[in-house]
């Protein structure tokens, strides 16, 4: 089988998570009733006391979060974004270490675009 290469437009975004891979993210493919993949979800625990997520929907459809783990997963983030794949993991990447200067310190309400596993979601249920 040949795979073909990337297109143009997808090269930011597959770069962002092969930076993702690098820095420890685990991921996690959830399929639809069909078999296909519905949504990629990544996770990596840090050891300055923070659980990182994502999850894609598609190249231009991404969530991202930092939680203190105490708060993890039913609390509040500390920081999230939304926006493309490429925008939010290298957002996420670059954000200080927690307890560092211009980290974020402050759990904020999340937004309601925010799927959080374990959480209820008709659409995606869990297997």
């Amino acid at each position: 089988m040949l795979l073909a290469a990337p297109a143009n437009d997808e090269a930011p975004h597959l770069a962002a998570l092969r930076r993702g891979v690098e820095a420890g993210f685990r991921f996690r493919h959830f399929r639809d009733p069909g078999g296909e993949v519905a949504v990629i979800y990544a996770e990596r625990w840090c050891s300055y006391g923070v659980v990182e997520n994502c999850t894609l929907r598609a190249m231009t459809e991404a969530v991202a979060a930092r939680f203190r783990i105490e708060d993890h997963p039913g609390g509040d983030p500390l920081w999230q974004a939304t926006g493309s794949v490429a925008e939010v993991l290298t957002a996420l990447l670059d954000l200080p270490p927690h307890g560092h200067p211009g980290a974020p310190t402050s759990p904020r309400r999340p937004s309601s675009a925010l799927w959080l596993p374990g959480s209820p979601c008709r659409r995606f249920p869990s297997r």
